[in-house]
């Protein structure tokens, strides 16, 4: 039914600022990555004449001189390209995503749904250890990793980050906490050990969570360059060919148009998982398999 009254949109001031506040924070953020996209097909003359118009020249062969100079020298007779160097980056963020997010997942679905005293220890360590600065432990982590052997080793890396400290651990314990006991109980009355139990019910509920949480923190990873640089010197990523990039003047890679060519080398993967998986990343990680 049509009424003849028009509703009335009232828009407090409060609304406004915060749009505007919003929008200009956007702008911010999409700026930079239009300049660099723009600058990495110019030359450097055309960078030094006009470092914010569009490119006079457009010089898409940018990217092919980047294929050839986008490397990381590790001795005299070693170069590690940006192909290399991008299989690197798969192994090292693909596996340590998976081995973190699964580590993470498992401790938070005994500590949820067993109610045992180290259930409750577990909690306040991961709480504790999210509050407290962890500082000079890098020297005795070092030393560690190298007597297990797992120094300068892509699985060595899969090993120390199948921890489940973090906040993650808490978006998969409410998760878990939120799932009906009626689940897991039909499950046990049917003859289903725990085992059984967490491959076949559980975790399929909590496959969209899963997922979510691997993914972002597969671009956490691709974006790390610290972490190789200290730990995987023999196996460069993408991240820590630009953080080498940055500070060459050796190669044809050391003006502001070829890195930022390699900057947006780098930036196309994760371009790629957003607008595959958007949804995922903007939605609600802490979404499981229940509804209504």
């Amino acid at each position: 039914v049509m009424t003849k009254h028009r509703l009335k949109l009232h828009i407090k001031p409060f609304t406004v600022v915060c749009f505007v506040v919003l929008a200009a924070y956007a702008i911010l953020l999409v700026l930079p990555l239009l300049w660099g996209l723009m600058t990495s097909f110019k030359n450097l003359m055309d960078f030094t004449t006009h470092p914010l118009g569009f490119p006079q020249t457009w010089v898409f062969s940018n990217y092919l001189t980047a294929f050839e100079f986008f490397y990381v020298q590790l001795d005299a007779r070693t170069y590690v390209y940006v192909e290399m160097m991008a299989v690197y980056s798969v192994l090292y963020a693909g596996g340590c995503a998976f081995v973190q997010t699964l580590a993470a997942c498992i401790v938070a679905y005994a500590t949820a749904r067993f109610d045992f005293r180290l259930s409750k220890v577990i909690y306040g360590i991961v709480l504790v250890t999210m509050v407290l600065p962890i500082v000079g432990n890098l020297p005795s982590e070092i030393r560690i990793a190298k007597t297990f052997g797992l120094y300068d080793q892509i699985w060595g890396l899969w090993i120390m980050k199948a921890n489940f400290l973090g906040m993650y651990f808490l978006v998969f314990y409410a998760t878990f906490k939120g799932l009906p006991m009626a689940y897991t109980e039909a499950a046990k009355i049917d003859g289903a050990n725990n085992m059984r139990i967490l491959l076949r019910i559980v975790l399929p509920l909590a496959k969209n969570t899963f997922f979510t949480v691997m993914l972002i923190n597969f671009i956490a990873f691709w974006n790390d360059y610290q972490t190789p640089l200290i730990y995987l010197p023999s196996y460069p990523t993408i991240a820590l060919g630009m953080y080498h990039m940055a500070s060459t003047t050796e190669n044809g890679m050391s003006y502001v148009p070829m890195r930022m060519t390699g900057a947006v080398l780098m930036m196309i993967p994760i371009m790629v998982l957003f607008m595959l998986f958007h949804k995922r990343l903007l939605g609600n990680v802490t979404v499981g398999g229940i509804k209504g």
